[in-house]
């Protein structure tokens, strides 16, 4: 898969691109049939939603720890057009599993910025990471879908910002409200909906947020955050699974490696 030149002058100037139904229904199944043994598994990689300790928040580095995942934090469907939008070979700085269950379950994510983590925490020295959000289950209007607010990317990294104290094994740096609503206003909020199996690529200084999931319905989507190799972090603070330590390029493998 390779993107156009109107492809990567919409991220640039949108800071997304989202390309529905890039993956086919019967490739999501293989990657969900994962997905209980992820929900299952325990440690620090696993983290729980602070109001319901049944409910799953976070489930971080499936893709060294699931063959299916691996094998898409390496398709050439991803691979490709990441590497189109930093201008660079990539490798995995961080995966993630955001299951978002139903019912009031699934909590809401406060405005920020990914960067704001990676660069402050990780030392990623600049914003030439690729967040990619592959929908595992039909993302709507009424089960919490992911919301951006569109060239937000373009004001660059925010400051005035506070350390989510809420945050119980992971960091996230929260936008302020007069900036949020100075970004809203000026730019507008587009909610990403589509089908299981669209993917939306992310800069990762784009300002996004959700909203719990009070719908009966899961809006589970795992994360592959892609970073350029010449912007390897330089923190080793954190473990593995919240800042992969091997810069490697990563290879594409076949198109139709989830299917073998």
């Amino acid at each position: 898969m390779e993107l156009d030149r109107s492809d990567i002058a919409e991220f640039d100037d949108q800071g997304y691109l989202f390309i529905p139904g890039l993956f086919t229904t019967e490739e999501i199944e293989v990657l969900c049939r994962d997905l209980p043994n992820m929900l299952s598994q325990h440690g620090p990689e696993v983290i729980r939603e602070p109001d319901h300790e049944s409910a799953i928040r976070l489930v971080y580095g499936g893709h060294e720890n699931y063959e299916s995942f691996k094998q898409l934090s390496r398709h050439p469907r991803l691979l490709r057009p990441v590497s189109q939008l930093v201008r660079d070979e990539v490798y995995i700085h961080q995966s993630r599993l955001n299951p978002k269950p139903g019912f009031g379950k699934g909590g809401s994510w406060t405005w920020h910025q990914d960067y704001g983590t990676w660069h402050r925490v990780d030392g990623m020295q600049h914003p030439k990471a690729v967040m990619t959000a592959v929908f595992l289950d039909d993302c709507t209007a009424v089960n919490a879908p992911l919301m951006v607010v569109p060239g937000s990317q373009n004001h660059g990294l925010i400051q005035d910002v506070a350390e989510d104290d809420q945050a119980k094994g992971y960091a996230l740096y929260d936008i302020d409200r007069d900036t949020l609503q100075t970004l809203a206003d000026e730019h507008g909020i587009e909610a990403l909906m589509g089908p299981a199996g669209s993917v939306c690529f992310l800069h990762c200084n784009i300002v996004h947020g959700s909203s719990n999931n009070v719908s009966p319905w899961d809006r589970t989507i795992m994360y592959m955050n892609y970073n350029a190799v010449s912007n390897a972090c330089t923190g080793t603070d954190r473990s593995w699974y919240h800042n992969n330590r091997n810069f490697t390029p990563l290879i594409p493998l076949e198109d139709d490696c989830l299917l073998r």
